[in-house]
């Protein structure tokens, strides 16, 4: 086990990097092409209502673009794991902003003015947009029960833990929605040409689209989808570029030329997937030390209209939801309903964030019963090799759940400020109870430390890797560099970096040299989606074994080819003959080609029906404390230090590492501070960087990140997934921070300056 840190090396400098900071990478809305036509999309104003009739207006020259309706549709649903959601909606629309036609045309000035001129008759229907109430409700949005996934996971028996339990605490708490705001809004366009059709979009999972569009137009087109660009994702662009590239596909098949569907910023707000909501009813059964004896938690998820990947994000929640800990005796009982809002996707961490951050709350609470302290009830709990999880799987190797925990609660001096900040904050704090609000002096400010300890699965759930079988191609140029073929697509967290690194690594070569092909369709394998912190762990593993391959197959043509016995070393096949550098080797044979699937190691084993076993082959670890400031006159909180430390088995890139954990807990932040979004009549009450606030580069706190190297044995070169583990433990620590100043349960985020102000209501006098 190993500590490593940030380096300038420049063989980690992004490759991608140059273009962007000058301004030259093409993005989709850069692709501007001959005779292309632009569509927009007709949307329902309701929540939910019946489509009685669509008209078109006489006063208008239809003959000038194009229209499509929910007949004009071949196979009406986009392929998912439910299938439930139309491409446009037909006889009922179950959300406001739902497709319901869409227009092209020549500019996007006639495509909107078009859409003046069509009207839709609805009738209003009763909407439900509490997710309690939905579950029990008799209106009826999916099948018979409003539940698009119900989730049962059994440990022990909890009676044992009831009868030896020295106390019972309870929480109930929620999370919101949050919205991804990725730079760049979603947009495709699709290229007619005769019984084929390309789709080239700003997205994460070209194959997803693809089977969608072949779905879509019954197996009758030849689809091809090449990955732009993109500009920025976090999961909100896995599951819905496959419902806006039908629409593009559909409008460029009614007309014949290609179609661009751009969302302008507020239209990207309003209809496209939010992070999904959740609302937790935990108990758990503990010692007087604070042991946990068991835990006993319920939530709902909120998954909108559609199933979209609901089921998918809240297995991640439910396999998560026991956090760092070891249980001997646990139920774990989640479900995601159906409401009449936008549907819910996928967005980093997906699931993991909401039910962390219940568990963590629950071990604040634990800590303020007993008054123990939050940091001793964590690491008595921790979670260690040879114990098992909630679904009894043996963790049998990179465990750090104690190790991150102990070197940042060391490094944060956490024990030395959580006494020193509770002291200094008592007579401010009495003077706040008693209605005595001080005037805006720079003093007058409430310091908190606030601590979390998380872990994530690295990989998807179960057997979904085993499914997949992601595919991985190695093959040489003519001038004789390594190229690699996947579906892994760049979305600026350095994917395109990390292959060149792993398969230069692998190769004893320059990654220099390594070449990247464009994630097309027809050209690469399906290596599965870019999602699940999977990339560099799994197709990372297969880019390693095709480079053994690869190296042999080479060694095998030069002895076939005279050069009599080979080894090779460092880049260098050498023989009594002499030496012969990869490049030669691979230019004098630049046919051969290797191909690796994946297959999980044969003694991980999950049951995908009762939730036992092996749900990821390995987690990645973290642990967190964030110190903040709360202004006594305004109640607005800014982080000013975070340390943490996170176990990512391997750092394939050590800058890059860095850069994701402090991009994530920036994000962790904002979603625990400041990133509000709710419904009213079932539309978002926020448009964009205007009103929806994200943190920025002001309230950044100061940074202490050290990376924890704990290998994985099946992972290149040790690495684990990293991507959304940062995320997941921020938004903890940080209300945790609140708890220790207040001494309060804060249970719902995100925790607005008006939450903090309600703790000192009816409070009218103020200091002098």
């Amino acid at each position: 086990m190993s500590e490593a840190k940030a380096k300038a090396d420049p063989r980690d400098r992004r490759v991608d990097a140059a273009e962007k900071i000058a301004g030259q990478t093409r993005y989709i809305r850069d692709d501007v092409l001959p005779g292309m036509w632009y569509g927009t999309t007709v949307r329902c104003p309701h929540p939910r209502a019946k489509i009685l009739g669509i008209e078109f207006k006489t006063d208008f020259d239809w003959s000038a673009v194009a229209v499509v309706t929910a007949r004009d549709v071949p196979v009406n649903y986009v392929a998912m794991p439910e299938n439930d959601m139309p491409f446009l909606a037909d006889r009922i629309a179950n959300y406001a902003g739902e497709p319901v036609a869409l227009i092209a045309a020549p500019t996007r000035d006639l495509a909107e003015r078009a859409r003046q001129f069509v009207s839709v008759a609805y009738e209003p229907l009763p909407a439900l947009f509490d997710m309690l109430e939905s579950e029990r409700s008799d209106v009826r949005i999916f099948k018979e029960s409003n539940v698009f996934k119900d989730i049962l996971i059994e440990k022990g028996t909890l009676d044992t833990a009831r009868r030896d339990a020295e106390a019972a605490v309870e929480l109930e708490c929620s999370t919101g929605y949050q919205e991804h705001l990725y730079l760049e809004p979603q947009g495709v366009v699709a290229v007619p040409e005769g019984e084929r059709i390309t789709i080239r979009g700003s997205m994460q999972c070209p194959f997803y689209v693809r089977k969608a569009l072949i779905t879509l137009f019954d197996g009758r087109k030849h689809i091809t989808v090449i990955q732009a660009p993109t500009g920025g994702a976090f999961g909100g662009k896995e599951d819905f570029p496959s419902l806006l590239a039908g629409h593009a596909a559909l409008l460029a098949d009614k007309c014949g030329r290609p179609v661009a569907m751009f969302y302008e910023r507020e239209e990207d707000v309003q209809v496209t997937t939010k992070r999904h909501p959740s609302h937790h009813r935990d108990k758990a059964y503990v010692s007087r030390d604070g042991r946990l004896l068991g835990l006993d938690l319920d939530f709902r998820f909120d998954g909108g209209a559609y199933c979209t990947l609901s089921s998918v994000v809240l297995a991640r929640g439910a396999l998560a939801a026991c956090g760092s800990y070891y249980v001997p005796h646990a139920r774990v009982h989640a479900k995601a309903v159906a409401t009449n809002a936008v549907p819910s996707g996928a967005f980093r961490g997906f699931g993991g964030p909401q039910t962390i951050f219940a568990m963590e709350m629950l071990m604040e609470k634990i800590a303020l019963d007993l008054k123990l302290s939050p940091a001793r009830v964590r690491e008595v709990n921790l979670i260690s090799e040879g114990q098992t999880t909630a679904t009894d799987q043996l963790l049998r190797y990179s465990v750090s759940a104690r190790e991150t925990f102990q070197d940042v609660i060391a490094r944060a001096d956490y024990h030395r400020k959580y006494p020193e900040y509770k002291r200094d904050n008592a007579p401010l704090l009495d003077r706040l109870r008693r209605g005595v609000f001080p005037k805006a002096h720079s003093s007058d400010v409430l310091r908190g430390i606030g601590v979390s300890s998380w872990l994530h699965g690295a990989g998807f759930t179960g057997t979904g890797e085993n499914r997949i079988t992601g595919t991985v191609r190695v093959g040489l140029s003519d001038e004789g560099r390594p190229v690699v073929y996947a579906a892994s697509t760049e979305m600026g967290q350095g994917e395109q970096t990390a292959f060149r690194l792993i398969l230069g690594d692998a190769l004893g070569i320059d990654p220099a040299q390594v070449i990247v092909a464009e994630p097309n369709t027809d050209l690469v394998p399906d290596s599965g989606p870019t999602v699940a912190s999977r990339t560099t762990m799994i197709v990372g593993s297969l880019l390693v074994d095709a480079a053994t391959d690869l190296i042999e197959r080479l060694r095998m043509r030069l002895e076939e080819s005279g050069e009599g016995d080979c080894r090779y070393e460092k880049g260098v096949f050498r023989s009594s003959r002499g030496e012969t550098p990869f490049v030669d080797a691979a230019r004098r044979f630049h046919d051969v080609m290797v191909e690796k699937q994946y297959h999980h190691p044969p003694f991980i084993q999950f049951d995908d029906v009762h939730y036992k076993g092996d749900a990821y082959p390995v987690f990645a670890w973290g642990a967190a404390v964030a110190e903040l400031e709360v202004d006594a006159v305004t109640f607005e909180t800014r982080v000013t230090r975070y340390t943490t430390t996170q176990d990512v088995g391997k750092a394939i890139n050590p800058d890059q590492v860095v850069a994701q954990i402090e991009g994530g807990t920036l994000q962790g932040i904002g979603y625990a501070l400041y990133e509000k979004a709710q419904l009213k009549n079932g539309r978002f009450d926020v448009t964009g960087f205007s009103d929806y606030i994200i943190p920025t580069v002001t309230e950044t706190p100061v940074f202490d990140v050290k990376i924890w190297e704990n290998p994985y044995p099946y992972g290149p070169f040790g690495a684990k997934g990293l991507g959304e583990l940062p995320f997941v433990g921020a938004a903890p620590a940080v209300v945790s921070a609140l708890w220790m100043i207040f001494e309060r349960p804060f249970t719902g985020i995100p925790v607005l300056p008006e939450d903090i102000a309600r703790l000192f209501m009816n409070k009218e006098s103020s200091e002098p």
